[in-house]
């Protein structure tokens, strides 16, 4: 009430901020912990008029995540008892009339990792003492005192992620004003080139590896990393590949560490990702957690079997995730996989393979898999075609039935194939009258 006072802000700020839900304040969004009363956890007072100084009564909400006081016309300096909110960990100031330093406390946060702080357009705002004489001098300030020791501290996040399965990143290199990650050199490319390429296509085979190597990669980040690293990125460019086509997951620009002990979630006010690719659950919510993670992948597997982009555009714009699911509710895993495979191919495990990756895209996060999951699953897709690749080099038939036309969702006549297809699932496909049975795993 202080705050409103204060800056006459014209919202529905009456009675309790948070309770009941139905009645939150415009601009707040409240916690709710079953074990104690809501808090209040973020505020956005973007573009609303605000005049004079920042208000010391920010500093009260002690559960305050989030501040966003940009695009205003505040004047005065920034009240160092923002930094005795712990809890805080983004704020924006940027486009004001702010003058003096950022006090010691933020900019120790700043250094820290555990602040965010944006402050641009603020012409009078100095860092790291009051002179302000001269902007050059100022702007290279701020690159010593928050540029240079925040990309430290990422190199020193990142250098410490050790897997075959992910990019290793070497070191930075710092040129004047331009600064750049310095990473293992990957020769063939992204995976999203060898998918495109209309010249020779990787065969299935290469494909298992490469999403079963990729999928380590990010179950590494999510269980073996202390702290756990949510990617936040997942493409099919961002896999890259070596010079023995082995998969390697990289790009950690937009990599969070989250708690694993608090639902595995971290607190984001921006949405980031590649569009095609992200969880909308996440994009609902503003929190991306393991599983916004599992549903890029499972638009990668779709990459992977069909050959086709995330967003396809003829005859008019559809998601993959769309344009497979119709095609398997006709049972036609023909019209599915990439044709440049020409059917060489176990058909068991591109249908497994497909339906893992409709689980992972499921739209809400607690009907996905986790990576740990989908590891086994493509591990047993991989021996599938091992054995039929080895059968075949025996002598044998292929055995691979890829040339017929499924119905598995429509047909009333149906036999288990796998007993765990589908992450407590079963995955049905057709009895055929052919005198062969599908081995059964």
């Amino acid at each position: 009430m202080a705050i409103k006072a204060k800056y006459k802000v014209h919202k529905n700020w009456m009675g309790d901020p948070c309770f009941p839900k139905t009645m939150t304040w415009d601009s707040l969004n409240c916690s709710y912990a079953t074990a104690s009363p809501p808090r209040i956890r973020s505020i956005n007072l973007s573009s609303s008029g605000l005049n004079g100084d920042i208000s010391s009564s920010f500093a009260n909400l002690k559960a305050l995540e989030y501040l966003n006081l940009s695009n205003n016309n505040l004047t005065g300096s920034i009240p160092d008892s923002l930094s005795q909110l712990q809890s805080l960990t983004d704020i924006d100031l940027s486009n004001n009339q702010l003058n003096g330093s950022i006090p010691s406390g933020l900019l120790k946060r700043i250094q820290d990792g555990s602040l965010n702080i944006r402050h641009g357009n603020n012409p009078n705002l100095c860092i790291g003492d009051n002179s302000c004489q001269l902007a050059a001098k100022r702007k290279s300030k701020l690159a010593i005192y928050i540029v240079v020791p925040l990309l430290v501290i990422v190199v020193i996040i990142l250098t410490r992620i050790h897997h075959k399965n992910l990019v290793n990143m070497i070191g930075y290199c710092k040129d004047g004003e331009y600064m750049a990650l310095v990473c293992e050199h990957m020769s063939q490319g992204t995976l999203q080139e060898h998918i495109a390429g209309s010249n020779q296509s990787l065969p299935w085979r290469q494909r298992l590896r490469i999403a079963l190597e990729s999928a380590h990669g990010l179950e590494y980040l999510h269980k073996g990393c202390n702290p756990p690293i949510i990617h936040r990125d997942v493409k099919a460019t961002n896999i890259l590949l070596n010079a023995r086509m082995e998969a390697k997951v990289a790009d950690f620009g937009m990599s969070k560490a989250f708690d694993h002990h608090n639902g595995n979630y971290i607190s984001t006010n921006t949405i980031v990702g590649t569009p095609g690719y992200v969880d909308p659950e996440y994009q609902a919510t503003a929190k991306p957690t393991t599983k916004s993670d599992v549903y890029s992948f499972g638009v990668v597997l779709l990459e992977l079997v069909t050959g086709k982009p995330a967003i396809l555009s003829d005859p008019e714009p559809m998601n993959i995730i769309h344009w497979v699911q119709q095609r398997l509710a006709r049972g036609n895993i023909k019209g599915v996989v990439d044709a440049r495979m020409h059917g060489s191919y176990n058909v068991n495990g591109v249908w497994k393979v497909a339906e893992i990756a409709l689980k992972c895209t499921a739209q809400t996060s607690t009907q996905r898999p986790t990576m740990a999951d989908v590891v086994a699953q493509l591990q047993e897709c991989v021996e599938l075609e091992e054995e039929r690749t080895h059968d075949f080099d025996n002598g044998g038939s292929k055995n691979d039935y890829s040339s017929w036309n499924y119905n598995a969702y429509a047909s009333g006549q149906s036999t288990d194939v796998s007993k765990k297809a589908g992450f407590g699932t079963e995955l049905r496909m057709p009895t055929v009258g052919l005198g062969l049975a599908p081995t059964t795993r």
